[in-house]
């Protein structure tokens, strides 16, 4: 059957609003296009890396679909103990490298596919159809179980964004009811919405990579004590490195500011004393920032960087 690359949503800042759009939520998940011919269920991630042995949980579409050819578009997903998408188990899902350890993960993780477009029926290519057009072919010809669901479709995408932001899962998808499937990211019909959290830190170390400062480690400040979040340099221009550098002669020392400990090389610590905002998807189970972006240096003291986030 012939590849069809993925359609990606651009992430924009501005909220998508208008009658000619609907909304659907952004799931935290990888993405997994699923291939039906024959009897037969060929899965893929966005990358074209074939993963069909390692998600059996997937094989119920072939029950579920009543046509005998089909290409489905849609995310995987593992719900957290609270219901909520985790990045983090799924990635624990998508790592499984062994079939002997499947049964194993497939218990502690389990995966959801949540479908959201249909690209293709009984050797139809459906690229060419509007959206809405897809969505109704899809909700007619596959049925839904506890493993492969069919996402919600919402006419407000401010009220859904609104939800998104309490319920402090990932954001929003916007999409063009007219839009044709585009391959990657040329098209002006889907728009993505992240939810953005931020956190104010304490710069802590210097990690360097061939004798340059390549992030920083950051750190909040509690009770007393200072608590290593994780590393970051997405964010950080030439002129900020430049800026450290300034400051690291007379804030450097021997030790770890840290009270948990970590196992990075090529550190110098620093006395922690400067402060910078961060931007950041989410908590791992670790307690380390996931995706984290220094969106700014602050002059707020250290006792303010005590863990509190911002979601703005």
């Amino acid at each position: 059957m012939k590849w069809i690359q993925p359609m990606e949503p651009i992430l924009k800042q501005q909220l998508t609003v208008g009658k000619d759009w609907i909304h659907q939520i952004k799931w935290d998940g990888i993405r997994g296009i699923s291939y039906v011919e024959q009897g037969k269920l060929r899965l893929f991630t966005k990358k074209g890396n074939e993963r069909s042995s390692f998600y059996p949980e997937m094989k119920n579409i072939l029950q579920l679909l009543d046509k005998e050819q089909a290409v489905l578009d849609g995310e995987l997903i593992v719900l957290d103990d609270g219901g909520k998408p985790t990045f983090e188990r799924i990635l624990a899902r998508e790592r499984v490298r062994s079939l002997e350890k499947l049964d194993y993960h497939q218990r502690r993780n389990p995966v959801k596919y949540i479908v959201f477009d249909l690209l293709s029926l009984n050797g139809k290519d459906l690229t060419k159809e509007p959206l809405m057009s897809r969505m109704e072919l899809l909700q007619a010809h596959l049925k839904q179980n506890q493993s492969i669901a069919i996402t919600d479709d919402f006419q407000n995408g401010e009220i859904l964004f609104s939800l998104m932001k309490q319920k402090g899962w990932e954001g929003i998808v916007s999409k063009k009811i007219d839009s044709y499937y585009f391959p990657g990211k040329h098209h002006q019909e889907w728009y993505k919405k992240k939810i953005r959290r931020k956190i104010l830190t304490v710069i802590s170390g210097v990690h360097w990579k061939n004798n340059l400062p390549n992030s920083l480690l950051l750190s909040v400040y509690k009770q007393g004590k200072y608590y290593y979040i994780g590393k970051a340099a997405v964010g950080l221009k030439q002129s900020d490195f430049q800026l450290l550098k300034s400051y690291i002669g007379d804030l450097e020392q021997e030790y770890s500011p840290f009270n948990n400990e970590i196992k990075i090389k090529e550190v110098t610590w620093l006395i922690p004393m400067l402060t910078c905002w961060v931007e950041f998807l989410e908590w791992t189970s670790d307690k380390l920032l996931r995706h984290p972006k220094i969106i700014g240096f602050s002059s707020l003291p250290v006792e303010e960087a005590n863990g509190k986030e911002v979601i703005v």
